[in-house]
């Protein structure tokens, strides 16, 4: 969870002037893509601190119940063969990062955005930047991602593989 702290006053080096101005400073919007089982309000906080900080900020609309769809992979045998795709069982959850990013390229003005994604947001962005395209992405910033295998419960392993096929072989997206 992030900190609500205050701005700092800094030099940034893309800025001419002598403290942080929100006004005199132009930032790309950023789009937050919650982790699995977090919801849109648990990202409150970090949406606030980054507002102050003069950055246009969406959150993908995700509830904690909306995670439940996930279980429809549990009916396909590919889950139990340890093969199964993020789509489609993950359309759903890929729908609400692509609004997500309509809304922010209306602030963006034409202009590039950066994604956060926290935990299997991180894993989704990758996923979504390779579906819909990163033409608009210009920064692809993760948290918390996990990076090992899951050991233990089939619902873990399933969450593993749902989030980690075809992506997990992949290099981190870094865009500048």
């Amino acid at each position: 969870m992030a900190l609500g702290l205050p701005p700092l006053n800094f030099k940034p080096h893309c800025s001419s002037t002598s403290t942080f101005s929100s006004s005199s400073t132009n930032y790309r919007p950023a789009v937050i893509l919650p982790g699995l089982g977090n919801n849109t309000g648990d990202y409150k906080k970090l949406e606030f601190t980054l507002q102050e900080y003069g950055v246009p900020t969406v959150v993908a609309k995700v509830s904690r119940i909306d995670w439940l769809r996930n279980a429809a992979g549990l009916v396909d045998p590919n889950y139990w063969k340890g093969t199964l795709q993020p789509r489609p069982v993950l359309d759903w959850y890929l729908k609400r990062v692509d609004d997500a990013v309509q809304e922010a390229e209306e602030l963006a003005q034409g202009g590039k955005l950066s994604v956060i994604g926290h935990s299997a947001g991180g894993w989704l962005a990758r996923v979504y930047m390779e579906e819909f395209g990163l033409s608009h992405i210009s920064l692809l910033l993760t948290l918390g991602l996990l990076r090992k295998v899951c050991q233990g419960s089939l619902i873990k392993q399933g969450a593993y593989y749902i989030m980690f096929n075809n992506t997990a072989k992949k290099p981190f997206i870094l865009l500048s």
